[in-house]
């Protein structure tokens, strides 16, 4: 049997009403299936060879240099723009016809969605009703172009998209590894969960890194520094693990694919790195810098299996989904209108969709 963990991440946005950011809650559902291990494999065996000088010796990593150097022999070369180009050329693009509204300017309250659910499926809602929505390759789905919300100058370029075979198998690993070790703390290691959690699933989630909800000003979460010194070391890890494999991959896609949102993101990173109690934390406890690419992200084990709107999020932000692991079924389920689909979930995948804009839930199997 394996485990399923999930994870959301949350940046700021500057807002005009105070000047400082706001939390909108870029999100990263990180699943993990933890699967046995055969062990005893077989390994290819290194045979000395004859040499007038001698038996040869195994090549070492190229130093920076060097490295450096055919860095730079690669970029110069056009390579990177043509495999960008043909990488590009496999991501369908999906207009709906109707635009997703009905949230948009509603106040934030669970029954509005309960009461949205009842009136498209009088009936009853399971996730399996919705077709499965599973192109070969990465897809963007976008709203009319003359719809007045579409038009907003700060919305995304897309609903909601995916992004095939994003992290590798080795940052996969050591994501996996890092949630481990913090589990050895899981007796001591507190939660500081909020009543909104109940909304979103049945099993709570760790908050760790910098946000700004209801506070007047951003501040590092108690789940990240009211815990026990071991603990402590045990979420640093963790931190530093997402900051390694995770933050520079959603980075490439906002600037490749959002670069409005990479922007609005960097002038809240410099905020951040200004504010002077936060700027003293970070440089204390550099795995809380994410550069801008997001700011917190929640982490539990379990999915979001309950239909649901991130109240909290920004208007024009974007939630990131992300799978690692190994496992059977799961599925990203958007029924709303003009959406209508579950697409599949799959490890290195990378998901983003408005979450303060669609209903949405990521079931482990439907």
């Amino acid at each position: 049997m394996g485990k399923t963990v999930s994870a959301v991440a949350e940046p700021f946005a500057m807002t005009k009403r105070s000047g400082l950011p706001s939390q909108h809650h870029i999100t990263q559902n990180i699943y993990l299936k933890l699967m046995a291990r055969t062990k005893n494999k077989k390994k290819a065996i290194a045979l000395p060879v004859s040499s007038p000088n001698g038996p040869k010796t195994r090549r070492g990593r190229h130093g920076v240099n060097k490295r450096f150097e055919k860095l730079q022999t690669y970029l110069g070369s056009g390579m990177r723009e043509k495999r960008l180009e043909w990488i590009d050329s496999l991501h369908k693009v999906e207009q709906i016809s109707v635009y997703p509204s009905t949230f948009v300017h509603t106040t934030k309250d669970k029954k509005h969605v309960e009461r949205a659910m009842q009136e498209q499926y009088p009936h009853g809602f399971t996730a399996s009703q919705l077709p499965i929505f599973d192109p070969p390759n990465s897809f963007s789905i976008t709203p009319p172009e003359e719809h007045e919300e579409a038009q907003r100058a700060r919305h995304p370029p897309f609903l909601a998209a995916r992004f095939c075979n994003v992290i590798t198998k080795r940052g996969q690993n050591v994501l996996i590894t890092a949630w481990d070790g913090l589990q050895d703390h899981a007796l001591s290691l507190k939660h500081y969960t909020s009543p909104s959690e109940a909304n979103r699933s049945s099993t709570p989630a760790y908050h760790f890194g910098l946000w700004q909800v209801q506070q007047p000003q951003p501040m590092v979460t108690r789940a990240t520094r009211m815990q026990t010194p071991e603990a402590l070391k045990a979420i640093d890890k963790l931190l530093t693990a997402v900051r390694n494999h995770v933050t520079p991959k959603i980075t490439a896609i906002l600037g490749r694919h959002t670069p409005k949102q990479l922007e609005r993101q960097r002038r809240a990173y410099q905020f951040i790195k200004n504010f002077t109690l936060l700027k003293d934390e970070l440089i204390k406890r550099p795995a809380l810098d994410f550069f801008g690419a997001f700011f917190a992200f929640a982490i539990k084990e379990g999915t979001s299996e309950i239909t649901h709107i991130d109240w909290s999020d920004d208007i024009n932000s974007i939630t990131w989904l992300i799978a690692l692991g190994e496992w059977e079924g799961g599925y990203l389920v958007l029924p709303q209108e003009g959406l209508e689909r579950r697409i599949p979930i799959r490890p290195g995948d990378v998901f983003g969709f408005m979450a303060r804009t669609l209903q949405y839930s990521a079931p482990r199997s439907v």
